[in-house]
Parts: structure tokens; sequence; C-alpha cells
């Protein structure tokens, strides 16, 4: 009895691991209202047309362009639903959002990006994203030290009525897709 449970639960940790591994497929692993969003990255050129053909982009968008450059584990955009598992923050604050994960949750790779309401709620959201960075900072620091480097050079930002804040393997080059949207 004791082998066959430790066999179920060997079985379960590898496939965790392995959900990461494959980004482009459908892991099952999605939350009810969120969407695999993976796909986003074969669509490069579609989204840069699309994108300069709009003056207001919206945090899906945005998070679809950075996508379109930079792998994200098994990427998958939860709903505003679900942002209280992740953010200690007021929904009511946002006129629309976008918050991509890992769906395993066995990478620290997140892109959020949240279009305010009022520009004046900026700092809560940052405080807000910063409470979230502290607590991904000291669960992934012995779960995964050699991915650290995506939350020790994460980026919180804003422009206008947006905040976003970004933890993937290329943060440098996802803020400048950012600031290239929204200026």
């Amino acid at each position: 009895m004791k082998k066959s449970l430790i066999a179920i639960a060997i079985s379960i940790f590898a496939l965790a691991f392995s959900a990461c591994a494959n980004a482009g497929s459908d892991n099952g692993n999605a939350e009810m209202g969120s969407a695999n969003v993976s796909s986003a990255a074969n669509t490069n050129s579609e989204t840069a047309s699309a994108l300069e053909n709009k003056t207001e982009k919206t945090p899906t968008e945005i998070t679809a362009a950075i996508m379109a450059e930079i792998e994200i584990p098994s990427a998958v955009e939860k709903s505003i639903s679900s942002l209280g598992l992740y953010y200690d923050v007021d929904e009511s604050l946002f006129e629309a959002m976008s918050l991509v994960i890992c769906a395993s949750g066995a990478y620290p790779d997140e892109l959020a990006v949240f279009e305010l309401k009022n520009e004046s709620d900026s700092d809560t959201v940052k405080e807000a994203i910063q409470k979230r960075l502290d607590s991904q900072t000291t669960l992934f620091k012995d779960y995964t030290p050699s991915e650290m480097y995506k939350l020790d050079n994460a980026v919180i930002g804003d422009k206008g009525k947006y905040v976003y804040f970004l933890a993937c393997a290329d943060n440098a080059r996802a803020e400048e897709v950012v600031k290239d949207i929204l200026e």
C-alpha cells in the first residue's frame, strides 16, 4: 500500500514539472474562467499588426505582445474572478486586466497588466504587486533557485492608467515592449 501511494505521489510530482516543460500544449490545469494564451507566441506578426492599428491597447493585447517575443512556460491567463488568489487588491479598481502565469506553478513567470479606472490608484496597485513579488521570492528561492533571476530582476512599473508586473526570462525586453505600446 505504501509503495502504491509513493508511486502515485511521484507521478503527480512528475506531471506537475512536465506541465511547464511544454508551453505549447494545453495541460488541463487552467481554472474555470481562464484562457490558454500560449498560442500568442505563434502570432508575432498578427499581434504586432493589430497593435499598430489601434490607438488604445487592452491589457490582454499587451501581455500577448510580450509573449510573442518571450516564452512563458505553459502560459495561462487568469480571470478577474481569480485575481484574489494572487493579489490583495480590490478588483473594482480596474477597467480591465490581464494576468498570465505558469499553469503548473513550477516556474515564477508572471505577466500582469492592470488598466486602472483612476490613475490615482497606481500606488495602491503597485503595493499589492510588491507584496506578490515578495511572496513569490520567498516561495521560489528554495523551490527553484535557478529561476530566481526572473524575480530578482522583475519589473513593477506604470504609465498613465496602466500598472504592470513583469517576471519572465527577459524582463528588460518585456518592459521595452510595454513602453513601446504605451507611448
